[in-house]
């Protein structure tokens, strides 16, 4: 539903999508009232509501109603449990504190379904998921005003005070259900298109809204009750709206016109610590719970590891985020920080605020930005820095990742899953049995180049190029890298003496070499380079990171690279594919069949009976990328001597994937960053 303006108001809440993880409400078998609550009650007590505790709100010309919508039930349940708390009492307390509208409508900003920030309004679910996390804070805590204005200190613990209990989705379209749930609790969150019938004037008594035709806009409120004609409305539009901000909506219109509705209830309070101004994976209960203890966190069923030197424990969720530049599939910063305004200040905050504080009066300040594989989601890329960033800070370098949205290990394993199953079908054979074994290595060369075919035809290449697209897009003017590389500026301003290190694995050797053209125009050097697997072709090494050494940007001797063995790539397996990931990039997803990689042997020299590795067209690149680095240059190839590496708990595979977990590597280049022996040496680099 687009955003509209309709008499001066926005109308911007849009439809929740459909996800069966809902829980749905089940009402009670109780009978109903006629009306509820009962009129005496309306006419009593809703003047006390809206004038003593001055709890009906104002969004003014604001598109924030599912804010303002789910602070109005909040506010409501709040004040029903106080009016109870009296009646026990038999004595007047004090005023209910009205909950933050801001701090509800910005959570459901950040935690809403559509990728990416370049979208109007938001929905009920993304405001509830926010409840649901974090709690509410105060409005004196978090004001609204027109322009952002962040929180006050101690916002987080006073949250925690509100937590969202037990809640359900209730079947918009089932009128009685909506009741029951009225009754049962008091009030409910929905939201719905709103037409011109909904402009009312102040009322001695309950208004009816009547339907009127024309354009509508989504809008977020609270249901407090219901009638024989209607539900009866809270609105958010001030108490001069229709009866104190209250009026009757007809079942006709709302089933019409319904769009989401939620039940909930107040939950017990919590402590937690004051860490959580980021998006969350957890529950604000799982957070009080402990459950955001690493081990709980990692999905780990074994006996939680023993850390010798406690500074180097995974980083809590909220303290990753700290460190790292979230970008969408379009290269566009997204917001992950619940006390920053937008994607542009999320990006200030990580690449320029933190960094400044910590590295401010260092001697030596280092900021290493680590740039993963285009094999991740956002999810893992958290946890691997979770794990991999104390390492750095223990060692007195300043980490900063940058965490780009591509999930594109999933899709790719599906995919050639699917393709697989469609070419070979699996044997009713025992495998074990010897007439499989002697034809099995001819199946599957016949199988990996009906799968290289495949990619070609189906989604696996497009898939592919879209995220190159995606790491160039982040270069484009106002995206996630240009944004990172204007404040890195500001960074060396305030610290001349700063050096800026830039690791990447996989396609973050894409990323980087994007990130380095945007430092180049601001002339800002890298004092190092290393590179783990470089998914990038050759030319576009010597398009981007080729430039960087001639225009003085970083120093030849200070490019590093580690890479796998051409025997060790064809023993990697990517789903059904038996060879590693770059061949099937080489093989089947680039411009054209067996493109120059930069992370494979071949690309450094000529590989024994492999002649053909190369498609003629680019053999000239890499004969200029070989005299360039001059001969094997700065890489080192691993191989047979460690086809298994350690990450710190035990021995794993040496792979693509591997590079990072490998604590010999990564250990190597920490001591490169340090110009020295490591302060405190990488203890495990398990679990993502």
């Amino acid at each position: 539903m687009p955003t509209r303006e309709i008499q001066g108001r926005i109308f911007d809440a849009r439809p929740d999508r459909v996800d069966y993880r809902d829980r749905r409400y089940d009402p009670p078998l109780v009978s109903l009232p006629p009306q509820y609550p009962d009129p005496s009650f309306i006419t009593t007590f809703l003047a006390d509501y809206t004038k003593v505790h001055k709890l009906v709100l104002d969004q003014g010309a604001e598109g924030a109603c599912t804010g303002f919508g789910l602070a109005a039930v909040i506010n409501y349940l709040n004040w029903r449990k106080h009016l109870e708390e009296v009646k026990q009492r038999g004595r007047k307390g004090g005023k209910v504190p009205r909950v933050s509208p801001r701090m509800l409508y910005h959570m459901a900003r950040i935690y809403d379904e559509w990728p990416g920030e370049d979208y109007e309004g938001s929905s009920c679910r993304g405001a509830m998921k926010g409840w649901h996390r974090h709690g509410i804070c105060t409005d004196l805590l978090w004001p609204y005003k027109q322009k952002f204005v962040p929180p006050k200190e101690g916002w987080q613990q006073d949250a925690a005070q509100r937590p969202l209990g037990a809640y359900y989705r209730i079947d918009k379209d089932s009128v009685s259900d909506l009741q029951a749930a009225i009754n049962e609790v008091g009030a409910v969150y929905v939201s719905a298109a709103v037409h011109r019938g909904w402009f009312l004037d102040a009322s001695a008594t309950l208004p009816v809204i009547r339907t009127q035709p024309g354009e509508t806009g989504g809008h977020a409120f609270a249901l407090v009750g219901y009638t024989p004609e209607g539900f009866i409305v809270q609105n958010s539009w001030g108490d001069d709206w229709g009866y104190l901000g209250f009026a009757i909506m007809t079942y006709e219109d709302w089933i019409q016109h319904g769009s989401d509705a939620w039940v909930a209830v107040l939950g017990a309070p919590m402590l937690v610590s004051g860490e959580g101004r980021t998006k969350s994976s957890m529950t604000l209960q799982e957070v009080a719970n402990g459950k955001a203890a690493w081990y709980w966190s990692s999905g780990s069923t074994s006996k939680p590891f023993t850390y010798a030197n406690p500074a180097v424990e995974p980083l809590s969720e909220s303290r990753a985020y700290e460190h790292t530049v979230v970008l969408g599939n379009d290269g566009c910063p997204i917001n992950r920080f619940l006390d920053v305004a937008d994607a542009a200040g999320a990006v200030k905050e990580a690449a320029y605020r933190l960094p400044l504080a910590w590295l401010s009066g260092r001697s030596a300040p280092k900021l290493a930005i680590y740039a993963h594989g285009g094999l991740n989601d956002e999810d893992a890329s958290i946890k691997r820095i979770r794990v991999m960033a104390p390492y750095f800070l223990a060692n007195d370098i300043y980490p900063l990742f940058v965490t780009w949205k591509t999930g594109f290990g999933e899709s790719i394993a599906g995919m050639l899953e699917d393709a697989v199953g469609k070419f070979f079908k699996p044997s009713a054979q025992d495998p074990s049995r010897g007439w499989w074994d002697d034809i099995k290595n001819r199946l599957e060369e016949a199988r990996d180049r009906s799968v290289e075919v495949a990619s070609e035809n189906l989604l696996v290449k497009p898939v592919w190029m879209q995220m190159k697209q995606n790491a160039a897009a982040a270069a484009d003017r106002e995206a996630g890298l240009t944004l990172l590389a204007g404040y890195l500026a500001e960074l060396r301003k305030q610290i001349p003496s700063l050096e800026i290190h830039l690791v990447g694995h996989s396609a973050g050797s894409i990323l980087h070499g994007h990130l380095l053209d945007r430092l180049g125009q601001r002339k800002i050097p890298a004092a190092s380079i290393s590179l783990y697997a470089p998914a990038c072709t050759v030319g576009f090494a010597l398009a981007h990171y080729v430039p960087a050494v001639n225009r003085g940007l970083v120093e030849r001797n200070r490019l590093f690279f580690d890479i796998l063995s051409d025997e060790r790539e064809r023993a990697d397996t990517v789903g059904p594919y038996g060879k590693s990931l770059l061949y099937l990039v080489s093989r089947a997803l680039e411009d054209y069949h067996k493109m120059p990689i930069l992370g494979m042997e071949g690309a450094w020299r000529p590989i024994s009976g492999q002649a053909d590795l190369w498609n003629q067209r680019a053999a000239g690149e890499v004969d200029v990328w070989r005299n360039f680095v001059g001969g094997m240059g700065p890489v080192r190839v691993h191989g047979k001597e460690r086809e298994k590496v350690s990450d710190g708990q035990g021995l794993i595979p040496l792979a693509h994937g591997s590079f990072d977990n490998d604590v010999a590597v990564v250990t190597a280049t920490l001591e490169r960053i340090r110009g020295a022996t490591l302060i405190t040496r990488v203890e495990s680099l398990r679990g993502f």
